[in-house]
């Protein structure tokens, strides 16, 4: 799960811009105040790319991370998905407090 979820967010970031597998790091950083190892991120991005979901390109030192058609497809599932769960919580709570009423 902890996977996917990097997943879905390494998605995240490149549907917004190209990035390296450093900002990405960065990013996740900042947002969540914790700081992963490259040794965590980079075979993750390694994987995605092997599946299709991300293309990398190389420019000088560097390489520049893209989400690909597939991944974006992805990305939209998984979005898709969560909205239905989070309709099926708050359905959930709203029944919970008429019954409690």
């Amino acid at each position: 799960m902890v996977n996917s979820l990097l997943e879905y967010l390494i998605l995240n970031y490149l549907e917004k811009e190209r990035i390296c597998g450093y900002d990405i790091i960065t990013l996740l950083h900042e947002r969540f105040h914790t700081l992963l190892s490259p040794g965590q991120v980079y075979p993750v991005i390694d994987r995605m790319a092997e599946q299709g979901l991300i293309r990398k390109e190389r420019m000088g030192r560097a390489v520049i991370l893209e989400a690909s058609s597939l991944g974006e497809s992805l990305l939209k599932a998984w979005r898709e998905e969560f909205r239905a769960i989070e309709m099926q919580l708050s359905n959930v709570r709203t029944e919970g407090l008429r019954a409690v009423a």
